[in-house]
């Protein structure tokens, strides 16, 4: 089951969910940025929402990429996107720097700075978003089998 907001209806998966109400805008996160970075981000940023149900939430230099759960966050910084992608494997592919566990999910670390860079990344952007679609799907059938036993 997920909660609500009540200031702001965003969604969530825990009740009373600690967050800062409102989701931000590109517009702010990309102001003052390369017009090429800007770019790379916009392309990003639309392939993820084509994937679904998609909250995207800025802040400063920061966007995270969500459903119920984030499945993916991005840093703007001077020369490029530092995406963040969290799967629910380890990954070894040349354009992940970095990788570590992050609860139930290894953390991959990707700098994008051409298109090649952010077509590569993209097929694990869509791995981690079936992934945290399908933990929503699962909750949600548990939930409904939990009711059902309570009565």
């Amino acid at each position: 089951m997920t909660w609500a907001c009540p200031r702001c209806s965003r969604a969530f998966r825990r009740s009373h969910q600690r967050h800062a109400c409102g989701v931000g805008s590109a517009t702010t996160l990309l102001k003052g940025r390369p017009p090429a970075l800007a770019d790379l981000y916009r392309k990003l940023e639309t392939t993820v929402r084509s994937f679904g149900d998609v909250e995207v939430v800025t802040r400063d230099r920061y966007a995270l990429f969500r459903t119920t759960r984030i499945f993916a966050d991005l840093t703007v910084m001077r020369d490029a996107l530092r995406v963040v992608v969290h799967l629910g494997r380890k990954v070894s592919a040349p354009h992940f720097v970095k990788s570590g566990p992050s609860g139930k999910r290894v953390s991959h670390v990707a700098f994008v700075r051409t298109t090649e860079d952010l077509r590569a990344v993209m097929p694990f952007l869509r791995e981690a978003f079936d992934l945290a679609m399908g933990e929503r799907t699962a909750g949600l059938v548990e939930q409904s089998r939990f009711r059902r036993t309570r009565g």
